[in-house]
């Protein structure tokens, strides 16, 4: 099985795809976020929060 690729807040975007939002600990805070390819990720709720692309 891949590794999924963690991204961090404010991190520059490497595909435009829909993306989810996790917290440090891997509760489901924020699904659905769109993030276009060359932009940077939107702030986190939490600290240690990080994005991984949807399936």
């Amino acid at each position: 099985m891949a590794q999924t690729k963690k991204y961090k807040p404010g991190e520059n975007c490497e595909k435009t795809a829909k993306y989810a939002e996790y917290t440090e600990s891997g509760k489901l805070v924020n699904e659905d976020i769109d993030v276009d390819a060359g932009h940077r990720f939107p702030p986190a709720q939490q600290k240690g929060s990080y994005f991984i692309e949807q399936k």
